[in-house]
């Protein structure tokens, strides 16, 4: 393992430069933190290179991932601490940082199968978006599609409370009003929006084979010409004195209300 002590290294000046989204966009590649995060999606063969801060180089969970047959044959560098802040921004983490190639989904070669299919129309928080596709994975979503103006899934924030869910589940990114109808009127989807006005309680609805679940924004929700698009509006009702939820509460809680009627 060789020892990095200058962040003028060039290996550190690239994993510093994957914190612009422009430059993940060009590499292909993203920044991951933890050694759970890590460990899983080297599992899967994409992890490229690994760092770890010096003072962490010796501890047991460290010496544990570092010993597994997935990670020993990757490139691996010990950080020296000051080097090492400039990479990790994540407070009292575990001293490990990867280097990882973001999954490819082609949008023009999409196949639609019977299933629950999300879309995101401008969905803005890190937090939510990452929660959202992480709810996504457990509840058996055949794919997401991110409509242009929806926060970069592979941004640090959403990375980090993904937790490895970004390479489990086929991810669509830069979707244009024109994709999405095509993908739709293509693959014979039903799709619902939510929305406050002239809207059915989620509960009550039957759902088709192919469901598109379209949500939105989290101040504006969803834009008019993606609402134009949808052919069902549906709402959760609020027993209390509050307008509405939080997106990835939402989006959790039509998901599985959604495939408790497809599995059924």
């Amino acid at each position: 393992m060789e020892f990095i002590q200058s962040k003028d290294n060039k290996t550190i000046k690239h994993i510093i430069s994957l914190g612009q989204r422009k430059n993940r966009q060009k590499s292909g590649e993203y920044i991951v933190e933890g050694i759970r995060s890590i460990r899983d999606i080297a599992a899967m063969g994409a992890v490229k290179i690994i760092f770890i801060r010096e003072s962490k180089s010796q501890d047991k969970n460290v010496l544990d991932l570092l010993a597994l047959d997935a990670v020993q044959s990757l490139p691996t560098y010990i950080v020296q601490d000051p080097v090492f802040d400039k990479v990790d921004n994540t407070v009292n983490g575990q001293g490990v940082v990867a280097i990882v190639a973001k999954p490819k989904h082609d949008i023009d070669s999409v196949s639609i199968e019977d299933g629950l299919y999300i879309t995101l129309d401008g969905v803005q928080d890190p937090g939510n978006l990452g929660t959202i596709i992480r709810t996504a994975v457990a509840a058996g979503v055949k794919g997401i599609f991110l409509m242009k103006g929806t926060v970069d899934p592979f941004n640090d924030k959403t990375v980090r409370s993904t937790m490895s869910a970004l390479h489990k589940i086929p991810l669509y990114e830069d979707v244009t009003l024109s994709m999405l109808h095509d993908i739709v009127a293509e693959s014979n989807m039903t799709t619902y929006v939510t929305a406050l006005e002239d809207s059915e309680p989620y509960h009550s609805v039957d759902y088709a084979k192919r469901t598109m679940l379209v949500l939105g924004n989290e101040g504006n929700g969803v834009t008019p010409e993606v609402m134009n698009l949808c052919t069902n509006r549906i709402m959760i009702p609020m027993y209390g004195d509050m307008e509405s939820l939080n997106v990835s509460v939402a989006a959790a809680l039509c998901m599985y209300k959604v495939q408790e009627q497809l599995m059924s």
